[in-house]
């Protein structure tokens, strides 16, 4: 991790990014699908998450919001899972950086593979650990059969499976923020999204971001508490993607 730190810390200011051959347009090769929404995704049939990245069963709202991006800009994705987003957004020319944080080890497993396949590597750096308040180690709960569903909010009995993960605090994160370009935040994190948006806050990365796209859930999430604290950091613009209780949210300035 500190070498990551490091490598990152020395790496955040911008540099023109060269053009270059994406992977992502080649024959499927073994092992893998290609997803509906154009990227390769490593085979991972037992997984919901995965058939909905496979499928296109999210909306595209986001996916086409980082593919239309016409001036140079970064990602943090935060919960990348297997990496639709930061891949997508990677594709796009004009980005110069994708932090993927995912913090479970089956899934950034996932998440490296695809990152490499679709021949983005050069830009999109995978980051094995969650954001939280500090940095040290948290217990995460796993849903067999949906990764998608991990989370570090207390969840019900039948959420049978734990691992031990990183955590990165604010002054960690502060060394990884991207400078001189676009930032936009990307938040899934399944009940974490508050304590996120305070680690963002207090590690001054929330003064920075352009655009910050964040899922509501009325089971857990705290809607009206993440908008007041993105209107305090000058978010005017909060835009839903669908009309269903359960919908992401892109904030603007």
């Amino acid at each position: 991790m500190t070498d990551l730190l490091s490598e990152n810390a020395h790496s955040r200011h911008h540099h023109p990014r060269p053009p270059s051959v994406r992977r992502s347009s080649l024959k499927r090769p073994a092992g893998y699908v290609r997803s509906e929404y154009g990227i390769l995704l490593r085979k991972n049939w037992l997984d919901a998450t995965f058939h909905f990245c496979s499928t296109g069963a999210y909306d595209h709202f986001l996916a086409d919001f980082l593919r239309q991006q016409q001036r140079p800009f970064a990602l943090l994705d935060i919960g990348a899972n297997q990496g639709l987003y930061s891949i997508l957004a990677g594709l796009n020319p004009n980005c110069q950086q994708v932090l993927a944080f995912e913090p479970v080890s089956s899934t950034f497993s996932l998440l490296t593979a695809n990152i490499a396949i679709n021949g983005v590597d050069d830009v999109v750096k995978p980051v094995k650990a969650a954001v939280s308040l500090s940095t040290g180690k948290a217990t995460i709960a796993k849903k067999p059969g949906h990764s998608g569903a991990a989370s570090l909010r207390t969840l019900p009995g039948w959420f049978r499976l734990t691992e031990t993960i990183a955590t990165l605090g604010p002054e960690a994160l502060r060394e990884l923020l991207p400078t001189h370009v676009d930032l936009i935040i990307k938040v899934d994190v399944e009940g974490h999204e508050h304590t996120v948006f305070k680690a963002l806050s207090q590690a001054g990365i929330l003064a920075h971001a352009a655009a910050v796209f964040y899922e509501v859930n009325p089971e857990w999430s705290q809607e009206s508490a993440l908008k007041t604290l993105l209107q305090a950091h000058g978010f005017t613009g909060f835009t839903r993607t669908s009309s269903r209780r359960c919908h992401d949210v892109l904030a603007t300035r």
